[in-house]
C-alpha cells in the first residue's frame, strides 16, 4: 500500500493542500483508485461513507485542473444538497493553493445568486441532478468541454428517483470524458448506468473492515450539555490518564475547552485546522515527548496520528460518522497496549453508539457518572445563576409594568397641565376623574379620622365612668348637654342645625 500522497505524483500545489489538512497516509480506496484515475481510466469505486473516497476523486481532478481555462472542467453529481456543500468545501480546502473556483448548485438556494456566480470563471461544479438539469435547460451551464464527470453515492441517487435526471445530464456531456462512479452498494440500476456510460471501468471494492482494537475498553456516559466540562474534569480525576487525546467537533469548541482545562491547572494544548503546518508539527513533537499531558483536537488529528503512551481517548463531542469514531478510538491501545475510549453523549445519541457497536461488532458499555467535586460545584453554581436570572426577570417585569403605568398616567397629567391640546370634552372628563379620585380620598380620610375619634372617645368614656360624677344641669342633664337632653349633641334639629344649646328646655335662643 502507498505510504504517502507524494508517491502518486500529484502537483506541488495539491500536496500542499493535503499537508494543510494533516493527511499523512492515504486510505485504501485512495491508494487503489488514485493511480487508475491519474491514468485517465473510468473507475468504479465501491466503498462505504467515511473511507476517504471524496479525496480519491478530488485529488486527481485538482491535479489535472487548468487554472486559466474558462470552461467548466469537472462536474460532480451528488444525491443531496448537504453532500454537495460538503464536497465543495473539501475541494476548496484541498485546492486553495491552486486558487480553484468551485460552485455548489442545489435546491433551497436562490437561483439568481447561482446565475450570478456562473458568470464568473467556475472550474468545478458540484450539485444535485435536479438543479444541474435546471441550469442546463436555462442555458446557464454548458458541459461541452468537461474532462471529468463524477457520480458520488450513485446508489442513493438512483434510490431517490434521479435515474432519468442523471441520464439526461450525462447525455449533455461530451462523449470523450472520464467517468468516475462511487457507490456503497452496486444494485442493478447502478450496474446498468455504468455499462451505458462508462468504458470498461475497473471495479475497486473496499471490504468493510471497521473493527476496533480488542484491547480498547469502550464506555459512554449520558451527560447534559451544560454538565460536559465538569463531567470531563471529574472523569479525568477518576481515570488518571497517562496521556490523553480529547476530541471535539469544531475549532471553536477545541479553543474553548483548551482554555477551560488550562484554567483548571491541566497541561494541555489544542490542535485544529487553522494552525500553521509548523505549529502543528511542533505541537505533535511536544506531545510525543510528553511536554504536555492532554491534547484537545478536531478530527484533523484522528488520521495518521500515532503516539505511544496514549492511555485514554475522550469523545467530548460524538463524531458525525462511524469512520471518524473508529479512527478516534484507534489513537489509544497502540502497539498491543490496552486503552480506554470514553464518550460523553446526550440521551438522543445513545442510538448512534448502538449502531456503531453493532457495525464494529464490539461492546460499548454505558456507565453511570459519579458526580465529583467539579460536577457538584458546577451544578450548584448553575442553579444560583438560574435563580439570579429569574430574579432579574421578575425585576424587569416590574420595571416594565411601572413604565406601562406611567404611560397610562402621562396623558392625564399632560392634559391637566395644558401641555398639549386634547379633544373636546376629554379634558373635562379627565378632570372629573381626578376630582372623583380626590373626593374618594378625602372621604376615606374622614372615615379614618372618625374611626380614630370614636376609639379615643370610647377610651375617655371608660375613664370617666371610674371617676366622680359631675354636677347635674338644671333639667337633670349634665352641664355639657343642656337643652332637650338629646344624647347626641351633634344631631340636627328641625331647622337643620345642631341641637347643642338650642333645645326648648335649654337657655339658648330659639
Amino acid at each position: 500500500m502507498t505510504k504517502s500522497f507524494a508517491a502518486f505524483g500529484l502537483r506541488t500545489e495539491v500536496l500542499k493542500g493535503v499537508e494543510d489538512l494533516y493527511y499523512k497516509e492515504p486510505t485504501q480506496i485512495q491508494t487503489e483508485a488514485i493511480p487508475l484515475i491519474m491514468e485517465g481510466k473510468d473507475v468504479i469505486g465501491q466503498a462505504q461513507t467515511g473511507t476517504g473516497k471524496t479525496a480519491a476523486f478530488v485529488l486527481p481532478i485538482l491535479h489535472k485542473l487548468v487554472p486559466g481555462k474558462k470552461d467548466v472542467q469537472a462536474l460532480i453529481l451528488t444525491p443531496t444538497r448537504e453532500l454537495s456543500v460538503q464536497i465543495a468545501a473539501e475541494i476548496e480546502k484541498l485546492g486553495k493553493h491552486l486558487d480553484v473556483n468551485v460552485l455548489s448548485l442545489h435546491g433551497g438556494t436562490d437561483i439568481d445568486k447561482q446565475l450570478n456566480r456562473l458568470k464568473a470563471n467556475v472550474q468545478i461544479v458540484v450539485g444535485t441532478p435536479g438543479r444541474i438539469l435546471d441550469h442546463l435547460k436555462r442555458g446557464s451551464l454548458h458541459f461541452g468541454r468537461i474532462s471529468t464527470l463524477v457520480l458520488d453515492e450513485a446508489d442513493k441517487m438512483l434510490e431517490m428517483g434521479f435515474l432519468d435526471e442523471v441520464a439526461e445530464v450525462l447525455s449533455g456531456t461530451p462523449q470523450q470524458k472520464q467517468v468516475l462512479l462511487f457507490s456503497a452498494t452496486m444494485p442493478d440500476d447502478v450496474k446498468k448506468l455504468s455499462q451505458q456510460f462508462m468504458q470498461q471501468p475497473p471495479h475497486i471494492k473496499i471490504e468493510n473492515k471497521q473493527k476496533t482494537v480488542e484491547q480498547i475498553e469502550q464506555v459512554f456516559y449520558v451527560v447534559n450539555q451544560s454538565d460536559k466540562q465538569d463531567a470531563l474534569m471529574d472523569l479525568i480525576e477518576q481515570t488518571k490518564p497517562f496521556l490523553a487525546i480529547i476530541f471535539a467537533n469544531t475549532q471553536q469548541r477545541v479553543q474553548q475547552l483548551t482554555g477551560h482545562l488550562k484554567e483548571q491547572g491541566l497541561s494541555v494544548e489544542g490542535l485544529y485546522g487553522d494552525l500553521s503546518q509548523n505549529k502543528r508539527e511542533q505541537l505533535m513533537k511536544n506531545f510525543r515527548n510528553m511536554k504536555f499531558q492532554f491534547l484537545v483536537a478536531t478530527d484533523i488529528a484522528a488520521r495518521g496520528l500515532d503516539v505511544e503512551g496514549v492511555t485514554h481517548v475522550f469523545n467530548y463531542d460524538l463524531p458525525n460518522d462511524m469512520e471518524s469514531y473508529i479512527h478516534r478510538v484507534g489513537r489509544t491501545g497502540r502497539a498491543g497496549q490496552s486503552g480506554t475510549a470514553i464518550s460523553l453523549v446526550s440521551p438522543r445519541q445513545k442510538n448512534i453508539l448502538g449502531r456503531i457497536a453493532k457495525s464494529t461488532k464490539t461492546t460499548i458499555e454505558e456507565k453511570v457518572l459519579s458526580a465529583g467535586r467539579h460536577l457538584d460545584e458546577g451544578r450548584k453554581e448553575r442553579a444560583s445563576e438560574r435563580e439570579a436570572h429569574f430574579v432579574e426577570l421578575r425585576k424587569e417585569k416590574k420595571r416594565e409594568e411601572s413604565v406601562q403605568q406611567k404611560k397610562k398616567e402621562t396623558p392625564v397629567l399632560e392634559a391637566l397641565k395644558k401641555a398639549k391640546p386634547v379633544k373636546p370634552g376629554y379634558k373635562r372628563k379627565l378632570k372629573q376623574e381626578v376630582q372623583e379620585l380626590q373626593t374618594a380620598y378625602e372621604q376615606k380620610q374622614k372615615r379614618e379620622a372618625a374611626k380614630a375619634a370614636r376609639k379615643s372617645g370610647a377610651k375617655a368614656g371608660a375613664a370617666g365612668a371610674k371617676g366622680p360624677k359631675g354636677p347635674a344641669g338644671k333639667n337633670g342633664s349634665s352641664p355639657s348637654n343642656r337643652g332637650t337632653g338629646n344624647p347626641n349633641p351633634y344631631a340636627k334639629g328641625p331647622n337643620g342645625r345642631g341641637s347643642f344649646g338650642k333645645g326648648t328646655g335649654g337657655r339658648g335662643k330659639k
